[in-house]
């Protein structure tokens, strides 16, 4: 079976005998410039399952050719993040889509900067890394307050932090979600809830990093490991 032309997600796909392109997608197609010639474009559901079309300019439908079902990954790799700042933010996506992360949740501190984003922007960014990339799954993405979030996930927390004596390694990571505070730095009533809590707080070595810097680092660790 050839290469695929295109690769397209589409959250929720149901198997059918052929298929019509989307605006959008079509649009996608001719800036590629395989808007004239035959090719298979390959349909993702973002949850294992893989569909392969044959696609004609000389038709609007698209042929159904085989099934491809790749198994879900058995390890859930997780970063919570303070949402990075302005186009730091559509970097970030790309990246950790790129390297393979799982999830990202975003938290939402006392000192965040910027506390919402746009979710069906960010899933289309998500789509489009991980077209490129040619990723089986679809990172999924999710806002919460921080305190709140961090209280429920305690046991599993490992805070990267500017300010500590104990050194990062890779090890410590190891089925544990890193999370990564705001530019502006913990408040206060956060670090001592992560003292009173024993929270392990971590140095990456080096400088001072940005907050989109340290995620993607930290996907990268919990991804690649050593």
């Amino acid at each position: 079976m050839l290469e695929p032309g295109l690769i397209l997600f589409r959250t929720g796909f149901i198997l059918k005998p052929s298929i019509t392109l989307s605006p959008e997608e079509l649009a996608h197609l001719r800036a590629l410039r395989l808007s004239k010639e035959e090719t298979i474009i390959q349909i993702r559901d973002g949850v294992g399952g893989i569909y392969d079309y044959q696609f004609s300019p000389h038709s609007k439908e698209l042929k159904f050719l085989q099934e491809t079902k790749i198994h879900k990954k058995t390890e859930h790799k997780t970063v919570a993040i303070a949402l990075p700042k302005g186009n730091r933010f559509d970097f970030f996506l790309q990246k950790v889509t790129e390297i393979g992360l799982d999830s990202v949740v975003f938290l939402v501190f006392r000192h965040s900067i910027r506390k919402e984003f746009n979710l069906e922007r960010a899933e289309k960014i998500v789509k489009e890394a991980a077209a490129q990339s040619k990723q089986t799954e679809l990172l999924t993405l999710s806002i919460e307050s921080a305190m709140d979030w961090m209280d429920s996930h305690k046991e599993s927390l490992v805070v990267f932090h500017p300010h500590r004596s104990e050194v990062f390694s890779a090890n410590k990571l190891v089925g544990k979600i890193p999370v990564i505070g705001p530019e502006g730095g913990f408040h206060a009533n956060e670090e001592n809830w992560m003292e009173t809590n024993q929270i392990p707080r971590l140095t990456l070595p080096g400088g001072v990093l940005r907050t989109e810097t340290a995620g993607i680092v930290a996907a990268s660790f919990l991804v690649y490991g050593t």
